[in-house]
């Protein structure tokens, strides 16, 4: 880790006090990806179509499991934002698994993945504060 990466990850823990880890996997997620669309897109291609739609859908939100977010992001992706958070790759899985349904459901206020990183970031923002 860079000494930028280390500035940037010690401002975005003081603003954002305890929800910081979390603000970063969005972050590296949405650079790894090229954004929400990108993650998406990876996700359904990785069999998980069906959770997408109901996440961006306006309708009830279906799980996904730890295991099935590593299966469709890969283990390489995966293995590398984890070290830069230092965490394992089955502790990133599981926080992936336990918020991006409800994550993507809210960026998505009205069933359509916008294309606009600066919106899509202001409103992740306002989620994590």
């Amino acid at each position: 880790m860079g000494l930028f990466d280390s500035v940037a990850g010690a401002m975005v823990n003081k603003v954002m006090g305890d929800k910081g880890p979390l603000a970063k996997l969005a972050m590296e997620l949405f650079q790894q990806y090229g954004g929400l669309p990108g993650i998406l897109q990876t996700l359904k291609n990785g069999g998980l179509s069906e959770q997408v739609d109901s996440w961006v859908g306006t309708g009830a939100n279906l799980n996904v499991s730890a295991q099935q977010v590593g299966a469709a992001l890969g283990t390489a992706v995966l293995s590398g934002i984890a070290g830069k958070l230092n965490m394992t790759t089955d502790e990133l899985s599981s926080k992936i698994a336990e918020h991006l349904p409800d994550v993507v459901n809210q960026l998505t206020p009205n069933g359509v993945v916008e294309n606009n990183p600066a919106l899509i970031m202001s409103r992740l923002m306002g989620m994590l504060k």
